[in-house]
């Protein structure tokens, strides 16, 4: 029998297995007790191959409050009647051929990745993370008007801890007017996700309760896969889960130059030594190796999600090239700024006949309520 998506696969060898739909299920209906669920007999029951995979799908990523709470409220808020586009903004330096401030329109939503979302040109929406936060501008945590996804462990006051630049690589712990530290679940907008450390290059990216960004050590020896980390999955995945389902990458360069100014190697910049770069360059291989190995076996696709790179000389070669022109009005279709407002109040005089019947169906609940002892 073919695997619900629902099904984790690493309770596979246990007596009761975890879905994320019901919790406790079991995969053979033989060995469920009375009552207990069982895959063969679950109506939610759902395949990767299932023709109506897009319209059945039910997000299991797990979004939790800074208290660690779960919560759905999420999933699916940026769709319109089955659309939703998102900008994901990444700190290539290419980003700086564009004009960003287009991003500020109506109809553009975006998230920034690490300190992108910093970067003064445009303000994003949202905000997602995976190092540790204090390797984060402060400006991006206390705007309330930015979302702000953290891996849930990094929620923690310890681990969360925040700072502030005095000066030229001087930095000191960002402190409330208590004098207290700081952390991320003191800020506003703050939102938990379950973060793996494993990712293999298929359906299992959207099936998981946890978003990935690559393989750590326990992901090598799980998957057989490289060691690689790249946040800008967090985003795709995050973005998914929200109702994003055309989603453009910005500032997606894929390569690093070590030859260049050291410092010109983000849109935002930061210093970056020759050995950085040459890591960087590494993972961006495997990364684009992955990618293009999901979307030529069709696996955007089939949960109904297109990607469009504006940066037509990125390294990252899984997605076609939309210019960044394109994207922005594709998202603002429709969006006639600025609005004509006056006359939105105004109500047309009610018709006299079907005044005189409302007011005769009103009259006759009122004799109704008035009879009732």
């Amino acid at each position: 029998m073919e695997t619900c998506v629902y099904f984790d696969q690493d309770s596979i060898d246990h007596p009761v297995q975890v879905c994320y739909r019901y919790g406790a299920c079991y995969f053979r209906a033989e060995k469920a007790p009375a009552g207990g669920h069982a895959c063969a007999q679950c109506a939610e029951r759902l395949t990767v191959n299932d023709p109506q995979l897009v319209e059945k799908f039910r997000d299991p990523l797990r979004i939790t409050d800074r208290e660690g709470v779960k919560l759905s409220c999420f999933e699916g808020m940026l769709k319109l009647k089955g659309r939703g586009m998102a900008f994901l903004v990444c700190g290539g330096p290419s980003a700086r051929e564009f004009p960003m401030q287009d991003l500020n329109r109506r109809g553009c939503w975006s998230m920034g990745v690490n300190n992108a979302a910093g970067w003064t040109v445009y303000r994003p929406q949202a905000f997602v993370h995976s190092d540790p936060p204090s390797k984060f501008h402060n400006g991006i945590w206390t705007d309330p008007g930015v979302m702000k996804f953290a891996p849930t462990p990094k929620l923690n006051r310890r681990r969360g801890r925040l700072r502030r630049k005095l000066g030229e690589k001087q930095f000191e712990d960002l402190q409330g007017s208590d004098g207290a530290v700081i952390s991320t679940c003191d800020c506003p907008n703050v939102w938990g996700f379950e973060r793996r450390s494993w990712l293999l290059p298929d359906a299992s990216f959207f099936t998981h309760q946890g978003a990935t960004c690559g393989n750590l050590n326990s992901g090598v020896l799980r998957t057989g896969e490289e060691k690689t980390i790249c946040t800008m999955l967090l985003g795709i995945r995050i973005l998914y889960h929200l109702g994003a389902r055309t989603i453009f990458l910005v500032g997606v360069d894929f390569r690093m130059d070590p030859t260049r100014d050291l410092t010109d190697n983000y849109s935002f910049g930061e210093d970056r030594n020759m050995e950085a770069c040459e890591s960087n360059n590494n993972q961006y291989s495997v990364v684009n190796r992955w990618l293009c190995k999901m979307a030529s076996s069709g696996v955007f696709e089939r949960f109904g999600l297109n990607i469009y790179n504006c940066y037509e000389r990125s390294g990252l070669r899984a997605f076609p090239h939309l210019p960044f022109a394109d994207a922005v009005l594709m998202a603002t279709n429709g969006m006639d700024a600025p609005f004509d407002l006056n006359g939105w109040y105004w109500k047309p005089p009610e018709d006299p006949e079907k005044k005189k019947q409302r007011e005769a169906r009103q009259a006759k609940r009122d004799a109704k309520r008035e009879k009732k002892p």
